[in-house]
């Protein structure tokens, strides 16, 4: 996800006077260990994902936040026969 991707994402859901950030966190998004948390994987695993363009998110600094609704895309490279 991009800036312009964040931008418009908030403009097509109305949330420009929405609170973004609440009790130390950014608000629709988890952190890397949230979404390992819900996807039963590691935080590495994680940021590969998102590293990968399998998983859609910002980085703000050092720090991947997924949206809280994301599934990871995992491409099937298995053949079929």
């Amino acid at each position: 996800m991009t800036g312009r991707d964040l931008i418009i994402y908030i403009l097509n859901n109305n949330l420009e006077d929405e609170k973004v950030y609440k009790d130390g966190k950014l608000l629709g998004f988890m952190t890397t260990i949230d979404a390992s948390i819900k996807f039963g994987v590691g935080i590495t695993t994680v940021k590969t994902w998102f590293d990968l363009g399998y998983l859609d998110g910002i980085k703000i600094g050092d720090t991947i936040y997924i949206p809280a609704n994301s599934k990871p895309y995992i491409p099937d490279y298995r053949r079929k026969e």
